[in-house]
């Protein structure tokens, strides 16, 4: 027996459904009718299996599960396998709150697993669950850009104005400061083989090239990651974002599409305001200490650094918005139990940002300085 969500096949006592199409919030009710159909035609043993199933929300998740107790009370035994990690999370979450509620539900004592297999077991499911989360965000993305046309424009405004305009002060003031650091650490190397008017050249290429955008990203990330992921995760925990569905509106165009775009003007923005702040602090200390003239400073500045530095930083900007945008979106959106899954969700947005744009800035100066720019 074949439908759209599920088929059904006979071996022995065996009956294997295969589960496929997309078990969501708006399918519940004809979920509910097909799989009335699997405890009618069930014998002594039921495998579900996953096969072509697309997307599992938690709604699906309990119909599933909620056949399977049906079968159990009457005496069938029920399994699932080959279920991916992103959808047995559902269950796995709705078998633990049933376990907790009733003590020694499906727990019988397993045989202790060698550790080695254990860790491996981790790194794998941790490495698979990565994988699935960037086609989850690229699918949410795509979806969000079909049409254009419905583009909160409102909200867009809204999130440049709190991730761009709101994060000017503090990155200008981060870099000004780090303009001055590198001036003095610099002066106080360059001095004893008496070039301190190279001072100068390094921060200005120091700046431009690197610390800028990566001050500006790491901010920003630290900022707009972790609003992103609360806001989503308080949205999602007073089932706001289920709410929008109900109504017909899309949460890929909402909520995320909106922020992206605003990371993708916003940063690059920031990153030209932390290049002006770090020279700033730079001339401030070489003018101000060493004696170097204003003239000597901009004529230094004009023969060390070129277009291809200032781009090299600007280049890098849209990456790291993206990046940050991307995590900072779906761990919000992973929320689904409580106020301290939320507070863990948001450390792990801006810790994983903040790890992923110092991994794209290696790998951008190593390309940059393999190709010459």
């Amino acid at each position: 027996m074949t439908n759209e969500y599920l088929d059904m096949e006979a071996d022995d006592d065996t009956l294997v459904v295969n589960v496929r199409g997309d078990w969501v919030f708006e399918n519940v009710a004809q979920l509910e009718a097909d799989s009335l159909r699997v405890r009618d035609a069930a014998k002594s043993n039921v495998i579900f299996r996953c096969a072509g199933l697309r997307r599992m929300d938690i709604a699906g998740a309990w119909v599933l599960y909620d056949r399977s107790q049906q079968l159990t009370e009457t005496g069938i035994t029920s399994e699932f396998k080959d279920f991916r990690a992103a959808h047995f999370k559902f269950l796995r979450h709705i078998i633990d709150m049933a376990a907790a509620r009733e003590p020694g539900l499906g727990r019988d004592e397993p045989e202790r697993p060698h550790p080695f297999r254990v860790a491996m077991e981790t790194v794998g499911e941790k490495s698979l669950e990565r994988v699935e989360d960037t086609g989850q965000w690229t699918r949410w993305l795509f979806d969000a850009l079909r049409r254009p046309s419905r583009l909160v424009i409102a909200e867009t405004l809204q999130q440049i104005h709190q991730a761009g305009v709101r994060a000017i002060p503090v990155v200008m003031l981060m870099t000004f400061l780090i303009g001055i650091v590198l001036a003095f650490q610099g002066a106080s190397q360059l001095e004893r083989f008496g070039a301190r008017i190279f001072v100068v050249d390094m921060v200005s290429i120091a700046v431009t090239r690197e610390m800028a955008g990566l001050l500006a990203a790491v901010l920003v990330a630290g900022r707009s990651g972790s609003a992103f992921a609360a806001a989503l995760g308080t949205m999602k925990l007073n089932e706001e974002v289920d709410a929008m569905r109900v109504l017909g509106m899309n949460p890929n165009q909402v909520l995320i599409l909106p922020r992206v775009l605003a990371l993708l003007v916003a940063l690059p923005a920031l990153t030209l305001f932390a290049d002006i702040a770090g020279l700033a602090g730079g001339a401030l200390i070489t003018i101000g200490a060493l004696d170097i003239t204003p003239t000597q400073f901009v004529e230094r500045v004009t023969l060390s650094t070129d277009m291809n530095d200032v781009l090299a930083g600007l280049i890098k900007a849209p990456f790291f918005a993206l990046l940050i945008a991307a995590v900072g979106t779906l761990r919000g959106l992973q929320v689904q139990r409580s106020a301290e899954e939320l507070g863990r969700k948001t450390t792990d947005a801006v810790v994983q940002s903040i790890f992923l744009i110092i991994c794209a800035d290696a790998f951008f100066t190593t390309v940059f300085t393999r190709i010459g720019f």
